[in-house]
């Protein structure tokens, strides 16, 4: 194998970001693209592939580098990035090209020492072995004590590329024709007939069939959402926790671009993101709302059809797509996220018109942050009653990791009405 140092070096660098500052490795990632244009499509997926997997396999990793790293030593993610060569390929770096390519002066690199702690690992715990942290091996066990490893597995695989379909705009088989005449392998998704499925990664944001809006990027999970909560034309509709639109513009396309749709975030950057989406997507029907206190939620009460609170959470269902929040996330981040998720729940919910909908979901596989949170909330609210739900894995789905419950507020001046006799 011939590496180019050009490649390695940001692969590093950019690790470095991500572990030592915190960083977000798909923005990192992003940035080292713009930053090297002339890079093929070899070149970008060899950085981006080798990124993504060294920090899904970053315990396992310290593992088998285990006494050798030196945290902020260059020679430490040299040797990190050898190992990982070694363990995923079977590929052994010559460590003078290192020290003569990479301009690493310093450390040694024993092939032989990682190999016999690559034979060693099937003795390992799982949370070595999956290389997920103890105490999340540890909660997830608890929800899942059977499937436990074969969830863990599930996180580690590449999640697949899905699209909606933008109906303001096309159809499934029309966006499909238009794939296909670009040599593009695409599949209608068997279930949701919103989505489609990329056969084979690409960038799909060069076509032109996404700069005419024709599509969005989303997993099939998160597609679910927005039809739950199933908004109709000219229902007023808040979607709470918008972000940078995603659910928003898929809620436009059901309702048809009638009625009301009201897209609130607490950070104003993403909801401009927002308004640049929803004009690529042909989305008139939304507008948007910067939140800062209580004052939306007691303005609209009772006023909305259907809200849908797609909350913060930890992240767990999204590991594929997000390997470095596994890192990130800890026990006391999930128990500040679990009192967030009551807040917006409690004080969300009140917009709600007596009869209509709401909709609570999170990419999230704790049950702690799902049906406890729904089951907490129906008791505290008796006005309100659940419909269904339903969660999503990917071990069995093939689907992110989501839950999303329907529930309706009861309408009890409705239920007073004497029936009618015949």
């Amino acid at each position: 194998m011939k590496y180019h140092a050009n490649l390695v070096k940001s692969v590093i660098e950019i690790l470095k970001n991500v572990f030592e500052s915190g960083d977000h490795a798909d923005k990192l990632i992003d940035r080292s693209f713009k930053a090297n244009r002339r890079w093929g499509s070899s070149d970008r997926h060899f950085v981006a592939e080798t990124v993504y997997e060294m920090i899904r396999w970053w315990r396992l990793l310290s593992k088998l580098d285990e006494g050798d790293w030196v945290p902020g030593s260059d020679a430490g993610w040299a040797r990190r990035w050898a190992t990982y060569e070694l363990w995923r390929h079977g590929r052994t770096v010559d460590w003078k090209w290192v020290v003569e390519k990479l301009g690493i002066q310093e450390g040694t690199f024993s092939a032989n020492e990682i190999e016999k702690r690559i034979l060693a690992l099937n003795v390992e715990k799982l949370g070595v072995r999956t290389s997920f942290p103890d105490w999340l091996v540890h909660r997830l066990a608890q929800q899942y004590p059977i499937d436990l490893e074969k969830i863990l597995t599930a996180l580690n695989r590449h999640a697949p590329v899905c699209l909606r379909v933008n109906a303001l705009k096309g159809n499934r088989d029309s966006l499909m024709k238009r794939f296909k005449e670009i040599n593009a392998l695409v599949e209608p998704h068997q279930e949701v007939n919103s989505a489609i499925v990329l056969q084979k990664r690409s960038n799909v944001f060069s076509t032109p069939m996404f700069k005419e809006g024709l599509f969005e990027v989303q997993d099939v999970a998160s597609q679910r959402v927005a039809a739950l909560l199933d908004p109709k034309p000219n229902e007023k509709v808040a979607d709470v926790c918008a972000g940078a639109g995603g659910k928003t513009l898929h809620l436009a396309a059901l309702m048809e671009n009638k009625g009301i749709l009201v897209a609130c975030d607490p950070l104003k950057y993403k909801l401009i993101e927002l308004k640049k989406r929803a004009r690529r997507a042909g989305c008139s029907n939304i507008r948007t709302e910067v939140l800062g206190s209580t004052k939306f939620s007691k303005r609209h009460a009772k006023y909305f059809d259907k809200v849908l609170l797609d909350v913060p959470c930890s992240g767990t269902g999204v590991f594929r797509r997000n390997p470095d929040t596994k890192w990130k996330l800890s026990e006391a981040e999930t128990e500040r996220l679990k009192g967030i998720q009551k807040e917006i729940l409690s004080q969300y919910s009140k917009m709600v018109k007596p009869g209509g909908r709401l909709v609570y979901s999170t990419c999230s596989l704790l049950k702690e942050e799902n049906r406890d949170q729904v089951n907490w909330f129906l008791k505290v609210n008796p006005d309100f009653k659940l419909i269904k739900d339903d969660e999503r894995r990917p071990d069995l789905h093939e689907e992110d990791g989501f839950y999303m419950a329907l529930l309706e507020r009861v309408n009890h001046s409705a239920e007073n009405i004497p029936s009618e006799t015949h």
